[in-house]
Order: C-alpha cells, then structure tokens, then sequence
C-alpha cells in the first residue's frame, strides 16, 4: 500500500497501539517518508587533544562539549542535549498562495525558505536546511537563557554523517495521536569553539520561565562519554533514564563518540582503550548494541559514523561488557563483605 497522504497516515498511527505496533508501521518506507521531517543539532567543543599523554583518557581530559539541560512542555527535566531541535518546512501548495511580501517573512523563520536573487525561493536541499535548522534552533533556545549575541558561522558547521539513523521513538512510544508529530531524519554536527562561545554561555546563560532549556553545561568529553544508560532516581526519561545525567536523544549522544574518534584520529587501537576507561569511569553498561536499537541501525552502521573497522567496534562492546561485569562482581562481593561485618 502507497501512503501518499500525512493526514491518513498520522490518523493510523493514532488508532494503533504505542510501541512495537508502531514502529512495524514505520518500517515501511512508504508510510515513515509520508510522515518524515528532518531535525538537525550541533555539539560545540572545546579544547585539544595532549598526544604526549599516558593514556587515552588523560589525551581528551583537556576536551570540552557543551550541552543543554534541557526541560520539556511540563517543565521538567528532560536529559542533556546539544543545541538544536526540528526543522521548520514549509508546505508547497500554501507558499505557492502567498504574496511576495508574506513569503518573505518566512525567511528565517522556516529553514527551507530562502532569499535567491532577491526573491523569496522554497528549497529542498537538504545542506542548506540543515545550516538554517541549526541556526534557528540555537538562537531560540540560547534565547531562553536570555543571550542574544552569540552565533556560529553555518560553513564550519562538520556535519557527521549518519545515513541510516532515525530518530522515531516520539512517534512510536510518545505521541498521543493529537496535534502534529513527525518520523525524523537529524542531522548532526559538531563545532570548534575557538573564541570561547561555550564559557560564555555559562557564564551569561539566565533560566527564563517557560523556556525548553534550563542550563547550558560545559562537561569534560570524556564524562559525556558515559551519559547514556544511567538510571533516573527523582528525574526519569520515558525509558527509565536519568532526565539529568543522560543524553535525550541517542543520535546526539553517538556525535559525542564520532567527535572523540575524530579527535583520537580514527586510530583503532586508541578507541578500545577508549571504551575501557568510559566504561571504568561507569556504574552503568555503556553499550553500542543498545545505540543501535534506538537509533535504527546495525553495529555496522555504527562503525562506518566512527570511521573505525566493525571488529573494533565490536571489541569494544566486549571491553565494556567485561569491565562492567568486573565492577559488578567486585561491588556485589564487597556488599556481602560488608554484610557480613554487620552480622
């Protein structure tokens, strides 16, 4: 069946039940593309690498991201993030009824609609969506911390390329099948901060009421390595995540992984070494099978966004597995010692 129709497709998706029933609807080309936009976002870094160091660990410990605390429509915490959000697109047949004059007050305002010889032109090329998406996207919620006078240039903006990721799980788990709602294609960026943007945020940075975001965070990259897995305590994702330690979404908590690669230099070696000193700086399991799952893709997949070979990533995951189980055994035993100290 052709699903050429958002309106009958978004009125399915609401008479099915969340979850797996769902995401079999989305697995058709067909269906998602009839209800696919695009979101985009950018992770702004600071700092460099220390070649001469020890180990893995103390090379980045000079690395910085900064990310957002982000709040949701109930104000409360909803997970760490970079800046960004969904494109603003624009429905054909409705530009093509405005006036010149209207058009234009859609630049800016919507990513894909843009000045072209003086004339206010809807674009569908996506590499120039994406800049705009960011662009728009970081000014609105730098604006709900009152900052005004801070932007990027759009062509440093390194994309990170991601072919097969998906970001459904609103869509799947979330929607209550009113209003609006999206299958999202996200674009993912990240940018040198060379003239101290992320400090100056932090510094400057003022929570305004009824805002999305609540704090800009300046973390070590090696610390955000790990902020994805970490169970809530009083602030708690849908899936049972902390709303405060963890990414929100997990394609932008991959960015932070690719940009570590980039920065180790795609040495394979390197990133192994990396994965075992993330996940011996961790209680919980980091795992690529579980970014895999949420984000639609294979091991594989992973890999070629990390530009390292599968079987590394694959001894990576091993890595992490065996520390993990190594921290486990060694707090249970030392639960029991202590237990039995107590008898």
């Amino acid at each position: 069946m052709e699903y050429d129709n958002k309106t009958r497709a978004l009125a399915l998706l609401a008479t099915t039940p969340k979850g797996e029933a769902r995401a079999k609807l989305l697995k058709n080309t067909s269906f998602r593309n009839s209800v696919l936009s695009s979101g985009a976002n950018v992770t702004i870094y600071m700092g460099s690498v220390d070649y001469s160091a020890d180990n893995v660990a103390q090379s980045l410990q000079n690395v910085y991201v900064g990310l957002i605390q982000r709040k949701n429509r109930h104000g409360n915490f909803d997970g760490l993030g970079a800046l960004g959000g969904l494109a603003e697109r624009t429905d054909r047949k409705k530009f093509d009824s405005l006036n010149k004059k209207e058009k234009s007050e859609l630049v800016t305002a919507k990513d894909d609609v843009i000045m072209v010889e003086n004339i206010p032109t809807l674009i569908t090329d996506i590499d120039i969506i994406r800049k705009n998406n960011v662009l728009r996207e970081m000014s609105e919620e730098l604006a709900n911390l009152d900052i005004f006078d801070i932007s990027i240039q759009p062509d440093d903006l390194e994309l990170i390329p991601m072919p097969k990721v998906k970001d459904d799980n609103y869509m799947i788990n979330i929607w209550d099948g009113k209003g609006e709602c999206y299958a999202i294609t996200p674009y993912c960026h990240i940018y040198k901060d060379t003239s101290g943007i992320i400090d100056t945020i932090v510094q400057k940075g003022q929570e305004q009421e009824g805002g999305e975001v609540s704090e800009y965070k300046k973390i070590p990259l090696i610390e955000a390595l790990g902020a994805y897995g970490n169970k809530g305590q009083n602030h708690r994702l849908e899936d049972g995540r902390s709303a405060t330690k963890d990414y929100r979404y997990p394609h932008e908590y991959l960015t932070s992984w690719a940009l570590a690669s980039k920065l180790l230099e795609n040495d394979d070696e390197k990133m192994v070494q990396l994965a075992i000193a993330v996940q011996s700086k961790n209680n919980h399991l980091i795992s690529f099978n579980r970014i895999a799952s949420a984000t639609s893709q294979t091991m594989e997949d992973i890999a070629h966004i990390l530009h390292i070979k599968p079987k590394t990533l694959a001894k990576m995951e091993e890595c992490m597995n065996n520390v993990y189980k190594s921290r486990s055994n060694m707090q249970y035993m030392n639960n029991v010692n202590h237990s039995s100290h107590g008898i």
